[in-house]
């Protein structure tokens, strides 16, 4: 084992001597992503704070004047415009007015009958100005029904809680944690499987059909150092660069995500949990022991890809493949309803995605668990084996 720390040893040293390398694989990630995050933070609370503070123009055809106090009574929220030309649709879709109302002829009349009228509103789903000027439109009306139906029951000598014969008082069993660790939970294994592999694809690329391109492989395999070794010590020192840039922009991404919540949070006036109460330091732990062999699993495939390929270019070619599956495998394992099919378990890599993303959402199946590590435990194994076997062969290392 002493000689595959040496190649552990090896590397890094190469790794070292690179300073822009060192810089985008360990420093680039704590700058960038709280530095985006922070940009779209302030993006979206200047757009808000735009949206929010400006009355939605609303185009309305209404001959009975049902409408129009209630509409008046909020001109902080709404903008009586006059009816563009062309077709109303398009005219929302190009962003002329963010609503048109259509209250139907006889509106005045049902109303004096006591009947129901109706409203017809047109917006643009798509758009969150117009979304917004649905919701004002929504609240402004059902504000003026309560005190419609207030009136009427007092007019009837009723009480007024006829018109409410039941209120449900919803109690959340699961809380704000259980809800955000169900979601973390979500895209985690996917961000975890994608880092880990980008981290280590470049470094392995380098150490393996970089080492063939320079000529320094056949020096390498010159010393007294058994060619197990040499792989082991490669295998080490990629399956170590991936974990830890997976680690680097996984804990930059949540010191940016958590400022970015926190700060939603207080705006909307809601506590915001803890890193503690959405993940406990056994699931957290749990964690990190499925991302060891899947992230050996990872390096021995780069490995095994980059020593059979002739030169670097070739090697990212025939790595390239493996990214497309892995990031597949992590958006399926997003899919909401996947961890109800009971075959997913005893598939490898997304069962890993499975186990964790019960973890975070407090489901955690110990079966499942065992079941997802000791497969993986035992891919990497095996492409252990098939990487060392590999380089034995003269054929791998002098291909042409």
């Amino acid at each position: 084992m002493r000689g595959a720390l040496l190649i552990v040893k090896k590397e890094f040293m190469e790794l070292s001597k690179d300073r822009k390398t060192m810089f985008f694989t360990f420093v680039m990630p704590l700058v960038l992503f709280p530095l985006l995050f922070g940009m779209i933070g302030k993006l979206g609370k200047s757009d808000k704070a735009e949206r929010t503070g400006r009355p939605s123009r609303v185009c309305v055809v209404d001959a009975s004047g049902a409408l129009a106090a209630v509409l008046g009574a909020s001109p902080r929220e709404f903008q009586v415009v006059e009816r563009p030309s062309g077709d109303l649709k398009q005219a929302i879709r190009d962003q002329k007015l963010e609503m048109a109302l259509e209250i139907e002829p006889q509106a005045a009349d049902k109303q004096r009958r006591q009947e129901t009228w109706s409203v017809k509103a047109v917006y643009d789903r798509s758009d969150e100005s117009s979304s917004l000027a649905l919701d004002r439109l929504k609240k402004a009306v059902s504000s003026r029904d309560k005190l419609v139906v207030q009136e009427r029951l007092k007019a009837m000598g009723a009480s007024p809680q006829l018109a409410v014969p039941t209120r449900i008082e919803p109690d959340d069993a699961g809380g704000a944690s259980r809800a955000l660790g169900k979601a973390l939970g979500s895209f985690l294994p996917y961000m975890v499987m994608m880092m880990m592999f980008a981290g280590a694809m470049q470094h392995g690329i380098y150490a393996t059909a970089g080492e063939k391109e320079r000529g320094t492989l056949l020096s390498l395999l010159s010393t007294s150092i058994p060619r197990s070794q040499i792989i082991i010590g490669k295998l080490l020192y990629v399956f170590s660069i991936g974990l830890i840039v997976a680690m680097i922009n996984l804990l930059s991404m949540a010191f940016a995500l958590s400022r970015l919540a926190a700060s939603e949070a207080g705006q909307a006036g809601h506590a915001m949990p803890g890193l503690g109460a959405l993940a406990s330091p056994a699931t957290l732990g749990l964690t990190f022991i499925l991302m060891v062999p899947l992230g050996l699993f990872f390096a021995n495939f780069i490995i095994l890809a980059g020593i059979q390929a002739k030169n670097t270019v070739e090697a990212g070619t025939a790595i390239m493949p493996g990214m497309v599956v892995v990031i597949f495998l992590g958006v399926f394992s997003m899919a909401p309803g996947i961890e109800k099919m009971a075959f997913l378990p005893y598939v490898p890599v997304v069962n890993v995605s499975l186990a964790i993303r019960k973890l975070f959402s407090q489901q955690a199946n110990y079966w499942e668990y065992t079941v997802a590590l000791l497969m993986t435990i035992g891919l990497a194994c095996l492409m252990t084996w098939l990487s060392t076997r590999l380089l034995k062969r003269e054929s791998a290392i002098f291909k042409v």
